[in-house]
């Protein structure tokens, strides 16, 4: 398929594929706005903000427009909305040099033979998978795919509005040790216990001000948070993990403490030509130095089953 157009042909374009669409616009999926649309047909609106036409305030997790842009391709999707099951193409385009994503979007829903529940079902279906595709099925937290492929593009959005990103970096301390000495089963029950806590506590994609915990290896997370100061941030980590009861339960009798180590970092502490590989090395570097502080000890030396 083409992608670079000049103006007068991407006109010509676009006009030719709003015969066999409800809504045909180009938008920036970075930015999430959209730069050129109209009102749709049977009930489907564009609005300033891309995701705003499927009714929702935060960015689309299954973002097709994102992945077409990434990799200057084409992506599809079926959203089922209302009632209504719709047919979604993004492709890259570039006019003039610029570049964007080319959203279309067809009601196809007289054309799907299926009932109500049927659908239902579908949309369920659907559902689950997108979820399954940027979630770590033990934690239930972001897993590393959803980092690189959704949020990290969508961060030059950050640069250009200068909203602060702060992120944390936690590796669990003595991993290795809790599986040789408990069982992997009651190592995976530690990594539940802390990305279900660090959820609870940072889970909101409103645009800016977004807070995310993503297990980023076997026993590391992050945690990033757009939007507020790296004061805030750093206070609102140190309550929380003094909050946390660091005690895990794998059975009525066994109960044995862990703990893990976490460095911070900012963009207000990087500057404003910072990059994702600054604010991660930096927070990796904290962490490490914290982690090898607390190393003078053997936190498991004394240990026993609570």
């Amino acid at each position: 398929m083409k992608t670079a157009y000049t103006s007068e042909e991407a006109g010509k374009f676009l006009a030719a594929m709003k015969e066999n669409n409800d809504v045909v616009r180009i938008v920036d999926p970075e930015k999430r706005i959209v730069l050129q649309g109209e009102n749709g047909k049977n009930g489907i609106e564009t609005a300033t903000t891309c995701h705003a036409i499927w009714g929702k305030c935060e960015r689309c997790e299954n973002c097709t427009s994102l992945r077409a842009k990434q990799t200057k391709g084409t992506a599809y999707k079926m959203e089922i909305m209302k009632g209504h099951t719709y047919w979604v193409q993004s492709s890259y385009i570039e006019i003039d040099g610029m570049s964007g994503v080319a959203e279309f979007v067809k009601d196809v829903t007289n054309g799907l033979y299926m009932d109500s529940d049927q659908q239902d079902r579908i949309g369920h279906l659907i559902m689950n998978y997108n979820q399954s595709l940027i979630t770590d099925p033990l934690t239930g937290v972001y897993n590393r795919r959803f980092l690189e492929e959704s949020f990290l593009p969508s961060l030059q959005c950050c640069h250009d509005t200068e909203t602060t990103v702060n992120l944390a970096f936690l590796d669990m301390d003595d991993f290795k040790t809790i599986n040789d000495r408990y069982g992997h089963s009651a190592g995976d029950q530690v990594l539940k216990d802390v990305g279900g806590f660090w959820k609870l506590h940072f889970d909101s994609r409103e645009k800016n001000h977004e807070c995310l915990v993503i297990r980023y290896g076997g026993d590391e997370f992050l945690i990033v948070v757009c939007g507020m100061s790296q004061e805030q941030f750093e206070l609102r980590m140190h309550c929380c993990y003094q909050e946390m009861r660091k005690i895990c339960y794998t059975s009525e009798t066994t109960r044995f403490p862990f703990d893990f180590t976490y460095g911070t970092s900012s963009t207000e502490e990087i500057g404003q030509d910072w990059t994702w590989e600054a604010l991660l090395k930096a927070a990796d570097c904290n962490m490490y130095r914290l982690k090898t502080e607390k190393a003078r000890f053997d936190p498991f030396a004394s240990t026993e089953e609570l």
